[in-house]
């Protein structure tokens, strides 16, 4: 499956969005280890559109 390429702007509120909720949940993973639930959607799910806004950032967009 293609992922679709995304406005440049769009894309990169993706990716900061991204970086920040992943490194929040590392540091929630450093600090709170006894709930995973805090952390571990976070650490599972970020990745995700974090690739998806690096490829469309890398690919430009269709303008």
């Amino acid at each position: 499956m293609k992922l679709r390429k995304y406005p440049r702007p769009f894309a990169w509120f993706i990716v900061i969005a991204a970086s920040l909720l992943l490194a929040l949940g590392l540091l929630n993973l450093v600090i709170n280890t006894t709930g995973p639930g805090s952390w571990l959607l976070l650490i599972v799910l970020m990745p995700w559109p974090l690739y998806a806004g690096l490829r469309s950032l890398r690919e430009g967009d269709d303008r």
